[in-house]
């Protein structure tokens, strides 16, 4: 077992939220959140129904195992008020390579990013702590939302684990599995701006602190077949510029790599309109232009900025009628088939593939074999 850790004092704080030890008056906020039938459904360890004794009992094996050093379980406390929010825990593994964590939230506190901010925190403490080798995360399969919290938190995507836990009838239940390593780590610290602190992991060796930012995505447009896929080199750092675009060919798949204000994209280099390469258009701020038609497409969001001037159907299915650039006159309806095709192409949103820096390139996620 891992040497025992005492609890952070002050606590871990982001401003927002923080992480401290639990408290007897506690017990009825952790029992009104675990009455809820979605934690009830999600946690399936937790019994049901939940009562103030079974929140009072919680309480004392959590300040236990901090004793014993088998776990470290914080209370999700709200920064201003220093009420319990939710609960987030790491669970010590008999080597560093079998540690991991688990989350919940307070219903009322949902949707405000709480999950994600306490698993950062968790996270980061622990790998800061402890000589962590591997960190998992799982969660039931339908659970998208906690799937969701894993994957901006900067854990990777592993796949489904059959028979993996047990639920409150100690029957076999398939989980669906994150990781993270010191290397994970290093690339969400840069993701997210945050520069490591004395005693935590650093960026492997060949990175800066100087290399560019990856812009995050709408997690919906992540490209199909990416998230257990390899990385693959497509770049050299040296080779990119602010402001630039490039079309990187990789097996049968023609990238985009795009150095946008909110930092790199990469994406298909196709139109999303008529497959047209984006790499020979323009591009301002997140905006690129279509060297074809007339389209602006904003890399940062996937949304359309300016239907082309054929009109046609937008993501969300809404059509849109042709137009002319200013000054010019609208040209004639095409023959009837042409006019067809037009009002039912669809201008869908992009695809994106997950991308790190790492040792001065560019490396993103695709779901082909490295050569």
């Amino acid at each position: 077992m891992p040497e025992k850790l005492s609890p952070p004092n002050p606590p871990l704080s982001d401003g927002v939220i923080s992480l401290r030890p639990f408290r007897a008056d506690d017990a009825l906020d952790i029992t009104a959140a675990c009455q809820d039938p979605a934690v009830q459904r999600w946690i399936p360890v937790i019994p049901a129904p939940y009562a103030e004794a079974d929140a009072r009992r919680f309480i004392l094996m959590a300040l236990q195992s901090w004793r014993d050093g088998t776990g470290y379980e914080f209370a999700i406390a709200d920064a201003a008020s220093d009420r319990y929010i939710g609960s987030v825990g790491l669970h010590v593994g008999p080597n560093s390579r079998r540690h991991a964590i688990g989350y919940m939230v307070a219903s009322e506190a949902r949707g405000r990013g709480v999950a994600t901010r306490a698993v950062r925190l968790i996270t980061r403490w622990a790998f800061e702590s402890l000589a962590i080798e591997r960190l998992a995360l799982w969660t039931l399969p339908g659970n998208v939302a906690s799937q969701a919290v894993a994957e901006k938190a900067g854990f990777r995507y592993e796949g489904l684990v059959r028979n993996w836990d047990s639920d409150r009838d100690n029957r076999p239940v398939d989980v669906v599995m994150f990781s993270m390593t010191p290397a994970d780590l290093a690339d969400d610290l840069a993701a997210t701006g945050a520069p490591p602190e004395p005693g935590r992991p650093s960026a492997p060796s060949g990175r800066t602190s100087a290399a560019p930012p990856i812009a995050r995505f709408p997690r919906e447009l992540r490209a199909p077949g990416t998230r257990a896929a390899p990385f693959v080199e497509i770049a050299a750092v040296s080779d990119l510029e602010p402001g630039s675009m490039r079309r990187v060919t990789r097996a049968d798949l023609d990238l985009l790599v795009a150095w946008t204000d909110d930092g790199i994209v990469v994406s298909d280099d196709r139109c999303p309109h008529m497959s047209a390469p984006l790499s020979i258009g323009e591009l301002e701020g997140c905006v690129v232009a279509c060297p074809l038609h007339e389209g602006r497409f904003d890399l940062r969001s996937g949304e359309t900025v300016r239907m082309p001037t054929t009109g046609g159907l937008d993501a969300d299915g809404r059509y849109h009628s042709p137009w002319s650039p200013s000054g010019m006159e609208l040209k004639p309806e095409p023959p009837t088939k042409k006019l067809a095709a037009r009002r039912l192409t669809r201008v869908n949103r992009p695809r994106y593939y997950p991308a790190r820096i790492r040792e001065g390139h560019l490396e993103a996620q695709l779901p082909i074999l490295p050569e």
